[in-house]
């Protein structure tokens, strides 16, 4: 077997070195020397292999390019994912996660009875990282694109505010600050996002209506009538609120500022719900604005109003979705006449045996 003659496979510079190259991860050429051929064969060939990365690294860089696009209520959503993920699965070397790994992982927070919309979350912020990480040529193919979702997952359940948290709400329908929106959110139904798109164009102060143009679904562009409580607080905020839009960001100390972004409602919701006591151990808001619209969906249902005038007015794009909120209502109010029913045969029972 003849020996290799590594001189012949490089360039000889006038200085005695050898000079070769490589292509690194990034697509750029790099040049090295060295007096011995065979070394810089070696070296070379070192460089040339691929790096491995760990699960940690790539979830960083998956989180550096791409937090600038992911909007700020989502990454609320993805972050504690990441966290985890990371803290699990770090130090393991991304071309090691398995498909069986993140299956296994998807069923640990089933079992842990998480909702059907968390487990997905979880996916998505699995397959981002490993599809960043494919990209980067560390993995030949993204094992979460394989993956389905446990079978069984329940559906995440949003409960309508208590009857003191609504009080509170309609006690402050004229707080000029921030008040008024919650009551505004609570007696329309509309998503926290329409509200916030909404520009006083849109409000029909003789019909009393409020037009939504730009929805996600079709059934989501109506009009919402606005209800006798609301019209007398919408004047005084629309008067006291100057601009085109009908929720400017309005500061602490009261200054009206532009169109109110997702990060000042955030902001201003913490405070608000600060105030009130409705938060957790750690100082987060336990209700938000989607509990406010199945408050209205509540109301609407208590209130006699029949399941597609309320389909209209929450802009769902299915009857069906109405429906199962109303049924779920009637069930639970079934369950209550019941216990009432249960609870006054019992004493009549005590009674009659004394």
């Amino acid at each position: 077997m003849s020996k290799t003659n590594y001189a012949k496979l490089f360039t000889l510079r006038k200085d005695g070195r050898y000079q070769g190259s490589y292509v690194d991860s990034h697509g750029k050429r790099c040049y090295v020397y060295d007096r011995d051929p065979e070394q810089l064969w070696h070296t070379i060939n070192e460089k040339k292999k691929p790096t491995r990365a760990t699960f940690k690294e790539m979830a960083d860089g998956w989180e550096s390019e791409h937090r600038d696009s992911i909007k700020d209520r989502t990454w609320k959503n993805y972050k504690p994912h990441v966290d985890d993920l990371a803290q699990n699965y770090g130090k393991i070397e991304v071309d090691f996660i398995s498909a069986s790994d993140i299956d296994a992982d998807l069923k640990r927070l089933k079992a842990k009875q998480y909702s059907k919309t968390i487990v997905n979350t979880r996916k998505v912020v699995w397959t981002g990282i490993l599809n960043y990480a494919l990209a980067n040529d560390k993995i030949k193919f993204n094992p979460a694109l394989s993956v389905k979702l446990p079978k069984g997952l329940k559906a995440g359940k949003r409960k309508a505010p208590d009857d003191d948290v609504v009080n509170i709400i309609m006690s402050e329908a004229d707080d000029m600050k921030f008040g008024f929106i919650p009551f505004f959110l609570l007696c329309t139904g509309m998503r926290r996002t329409e509200a916030l798109s909404t520009m006083k164009k849109n409000v029909d102060m003789k019909k009393w209506e409020i037009y939504i143009p730009e929805a996600k679904t079709d059934a989501g562009v109506r009009a919402v009538p606005l209800i006798e409580p609301l019209r007398d607080p919408l004047q005084a905020w629309v008067k006291a609120h100057p601009g085109p839009w009908l929720f400017p960001y309005v500061s602490y100390n009261g200054r009206t500022g532009a169109h109110m972004t997702d990060s000042n409602w955030e902001t201003a919701w913490a405070a608000y719900c600060d105030r009130h006591g409705w938060v957790d151990e750690d100082g987060k808001p336990t209700i938000g604005a989607h509990n406010l619209r199945h408050g209205t969906a509540t109301l609407l249902y208590d209130s006699g109003v029949d399941v597609y005038t309320a389909q209209h007015i929450l802009g769902h794009a299915n009857v069906s979705t109405t429906m199962e909120i109303y049924t779920e209502l009637r069930e639970e109010k079934e369950k209550r006449n019941i216990n009432k029913f249960s609870s006054k045969m019992s004493k009549r029972m005590s009674k009659s045996l004394k």
